[in-house]
């Protein structure tokens, strides 16, 4: 990958992680990375996991997942910069609850955790996640930085 196309990702990846976390400035892109940083203690944190992979017409992407506190986002950066959101977990701010209808409450939510679910499946088997039923996969294919300002 060019220096100049790594620019790029610099700088879509801090916008698309709301120019809180930034990347590292060298990347081996056989590795996953994860970055985790608490600007209060052990409060106010934010992680972020990502990945930069080729695709078969041979461009580059690159995949991210992330969370503060309060929320996550999963995104894709495109070679040129454009940022895609891509699937989110559902009911991160709450889930609807219906008091004359539990029977639909209930429904939604059985729905909504079998797609949360699949979803963390697909994000283990992208690297996005991590597993933890497969420390060898970790230590093998994830570099972490970590930062606690105390």
């Amino acid at each position: 990958m060019t220096k100049e196309q790594l620019n790029i990702f610099k700088s879509a990846f801090k916008r698309a992680n709301y120019c809180k976390i930034s990347m590292p400035n060298r990347i081996d892109t056989l590795k996953i990375y994860e970055i985790e940083f608490y600007t209060n203690g052990m409060r106010g944190g934010y992680k972020v996991r990502f990945k930069i992979v080729k695709d078969d017409n041979q461009k580059y992407f690159l995949d991210l997942f992330g969370s503060d506190d309060n929320s996550s986002w999963h995104k894709r950066i495109e070679q040129n910069g454009n940022i895609i959101e891509l699937e989110n977990y559902k009911g991160q701010f709450g889930r609807t609850i219906y008091p004359d209808n539990p029977e639909r409450t209930e429904i939604e939510h059985i729905i909504i955790q079998e797609y949360n679910n699949a979803l963390h499946q697909s994000l283990i088997e992208k690297g996005l996640e991590r597993n933890f039923d497969d420390d060898e996969f970790e230590q093998k294919n994830v570099i972490k930085l970590k930062n606690y300002d105390f």
